[in-house]
């Protein structure tokens, strides 16, 4: 399962981290980078380079994600922008099993089509096949017995001669989809409401190894319980439109603000823990300095929102600790980044300085700790039990 994506200079994003889950919505204003995200798993997975795409043509395009907790990187640089082997990172060998069918807005049926043939009679490459493929290198460098190139990425097409008039409707394209048999496909759908049956969408998940879908309907995003990932542009009203799309009719629920996407899940499994989710609702306001807008805009609306931020705001109520990734346990984070902590640093910046990776990338793996991992005796979900009392 990809846990994470990291894209950098392509089409809506100078560089950005998105985390993922094994069902994802993706929301967000027009122009936010709902598609950039399904076209980037294009690019990683099926090199689908779209030059025009490309921000700074003076400089590498990165897709990076994490795969089943591993670091994975392709980067393709100019002017060809052909994939780079020198810059990329981890064995892409190890995953060439996992494929990805992209379905954008306007669905060429005869593409799809064979797409999805292709991926059904996808074939796990054995010891044998491996052989013949470096012996064969050997003819093409010249080298007989040559083993210094690694596989890379192993890959089949099917073509077939399709009608191009063929046409379906929702329901057909439900039914397509639900009858694919690979078991390792990750699917993305742009706006699946556009073209796909809503009443089939549980159904689809249920068979696929991992599904991303972009859409614009928050009664999509209200009935289906996946994990929504929020892009905001920046823009206090059209971010708070997106918000939107979240709240339920019914005032009952308490929306809690909390500060950015990585906290989620430390919020939702607390709640999880205190058997509050059914009472709360937890909103990722894109940033504390949103926070205020989107409580003022809600309660116009008459929602009912409670407010929790980080310990360096300094607020009644913030956590004790400065951030989230404070309250994650000592030996997994030794162990996961290779640090010496020998307790606990009390400033952020003293935490991050000390890992080589960046920040977002610390923050998403102890977000995931924090989901498979919190119980109801941590510190965290205490505080919050705390906090949500005193307010």
């Amino acid at each position: 399962m990809v846990e994470h994506i990291f894209i950098k200079n392509y089409k809506a994003f100078k560089k950005e981290n998105i985390p993922l889950d094994k069902h994802t919505l993706l929301i967000g204003p027009f122009n936010s980078g709902k598609t950039t995200v399904l076209e980037s798993f294009d690019l990683f997975f099926n090199n689908v380079v779209r030059r025009d795409f490309i921000i700074d043509t003076m400089q590498d395009v990165i897709v990076e994600m994490h795969i089943n907790d591993e670091r994975y990187r392709k980067v393709y640089s100019p002017p060809e922008y052909y994939i780079n082997y020198t810059k990329c990172i981890g064995n892409m060998f190890d995953i060439n099993h996992i494929k990805y069918l992209h379905i954008e807005k306007d669905i060429h049926n005869p593409k799809l089509l064979n797409d999805i043939l292709t991926i059904n009679l996808t074939t796990k490459i054995d010891s044998a096949t491996q052989t013949r493929i470096y012996k064969v290198s050997d003819y093409i460098d010249g080298v007989l017995g040559n083993s210094n190139y690694q596989l890379f990425q192993a890959t089949s097409h099917v073509q077939m001669n399709i009608n191009e008039d063929i046409s379906f409707s929702k329901e057909d394209y439900a039914r397509i989809l639900t009858n694919i048999t690979y078991p390792f496909l990750i699917i993305g759908i742009d706006n699946i409401e556009y073209n796909i049956d809503v009443a089939s969408i549980d159904k689809i998940t249920k068979y696929a190894y991992q599904t991303i879908y972009t859409t614009n309907d928050s009664e999509i995003v209200k009935k289906h319980h996946y994990y929504v990932s929020t892009l905001y542009k920046g823009n206090k009203n059209d971010d708070f439109d997106t918000i939107k799309k979240r709240l339920e009719q019914t005032r009952k629920k308490i929306y809690l603000l909390v500060e950015g996407k990585y906290d989620v899940n430390w919020f939702e499994k607390a709640l999880v823990l205190l058997d509050l989710q059914d009472r709360y609702s937890v909103i990722p306001c894109g940033g504390v300095g949103n926070i205020s807008f989107v409580k003022e805009q809600l309660q116009k609306d008459g929602y009912k929102t409670q407010v929790i931020t980080d310990g360096d705001t300094n607020k009644s109520h913030a956590l004790q600790r400065e951030v989230v990734e404070l309250y994650a346990d000592l030996n997994y984070i030794n162990t996961k980044f290779h640090t010496n902590f020998t307790q606990m640093p009390t400033s952020k910046r003293s935490f991050f300085r000390a890992f080589s990776v960046k920040n977002d990338v610390v923050k998403n793996v102890l977000s995931r700790w924090a989901k498979n991992n919190l119980t109801e005796d941590s510190e965290f979900v205490q505080e919050i039990k705390m906090l949500l009392k005193e307010q």
